[in-house]
């Protein structure tokens, strides 16, 4: 059985399509795209644009394992799919909405202390005191 991974493009341009991306995979040695999902939006600019998320079954080479590689690591690679026209697209490995953690907000670490906190709070209901006083 060939390995696979769900990976995710958030930006395609808006003259390629699914059969571009399913060709370029290929050619490119990567990989055969067993499943794709397209979606269209308009950039900022008025564009079109796609994001897609892809399965890829990977092929028995050298940029597939690098790719595979790059997915568990850094969870990100830019490919190079058109080197004439300096055209790449940046991949993220696509994980899927129920597997993504919940917590991530309760790692954040706070820039300040519990003291800095109270300091900022008190110095805050300060000016909220001399702006009271001086427009009433």
């Amino acid at each position: 059985m060939k390995e696979t991974i769900d990976i995710y493009i958030p930006r395609i341009l808006g003259t390629v399509n699914e059969n571009d991306v399913k060709d370029s995979f290929h050619y490119l040695n990567v990989g055969n795209v067993i499943y794709i999902d397209m979606y269209r939006k308009i950039n900022e600019n008025g564009y079109p644009y796609y994001f897609a998320f892809i399965t890829l079954e990977l092929y028995d080479s050298t940029l597939a394992m690098l790719l595979k590689e790059k997915m568990y690591t850094t969870q990100i690679m830019h490919l190079v799919y058109d080197e004439e026209n300096n055209q790449y697209w940046e991949i993220k490995r696509h994980v899927p909405r129920e597997q993504r953690s919940r917590n991530i907000i309760n790692n954040i670490i706070p820039f300040y202390n519990v003291l800095e906190k109270q300091r900022l709070l008190k110095e805050y209901e300060e000016l909220e005191k001399e702006l009271f006083a001086t427009v009433c």
